[in-house]
């Protein structure tokens, strides 16, 4: 038995797997307001080298050099998925509790790769404990196959690192409430 097969189905299914076909960029957009202060916010993302810790695919994170107000310069990225493993090098421009901006210098694996985070209080809410983020990243494969992937995923691995973020606040939120709590505790 043979099944009919218009011609557009077929260019559709060919062209996922035309790799030879040159990369494209890519960006992402995420505003949202979480509970926390710019200045914490900052602290979380200009702290590169802890990434490792609760950034999901993240397999090493450290810091090459800082500038003159000890905020991260360089800082690298092991990032892993399945079979495939990266390791690149961005620089970074901090500006305290404002933003947090890096650009890839070490090209092997993207053409470019750049995010910025900006970090602002939430305009007319009477909670200074709020913070309206805005996070972009703009980025374009060398390698086409990395870039059909990444087309495919990258909407939900960017969610999934943005609640990688927000968890990482409640976590350092809940800290804060418990030492206050022993602090208490210790005085009684």
């Amino acid at each position: 038995m043979f099944t009919r097969i218009r011609r557009s189905q077929i260019e559709s299914v060919r062209s996922f797997f035309n790799f030879a076909a040159k990369s494209q960029s890519q960006t992402y957009q995420i505003s949202k307001i979480l509970n926390g202060p710019p200045s914490q916010l900052f602290q979380i993302v200009s702290q590169v080298d802890n990434y490792k810790l609760f950034v999901p695919f993240v397999e090493d994170s450290y810091i090459l050099s800082r500038d003159s107000q000890g905020f991260p310069s360089n800082a690298g990225l092991k990032v892993g998925w399945k079979d495939i493993t990266e390791k690149f090098d961005c620089e970074l421009d901090c500006i305290e509790n404002v933003k947090v901006s890096a650009k890839s210098i070490e090209l092997e694996l993207f053409e470019f790769l750049e995010t910025e985070w900006i970090f602002r209080n939430v305009e007319g809410s009477s909670n200074e404990d709020q913070c309206k983020i805005d996070f972009k990243l703009n980025y374009k494969f060398k390698n086409p196959i990395y870039d059909k992937l990444s087309f495919m995923f990258a909407p939900q691995v960017t969610e999934i690192m943005i609640g990688a973020f927000e968890k990482r606040l409640k976590q350092m939120k809940r800290d804060e409430m418990m030492s206050k709590f022993k602090n208490r505790q210790a005085k009684l």
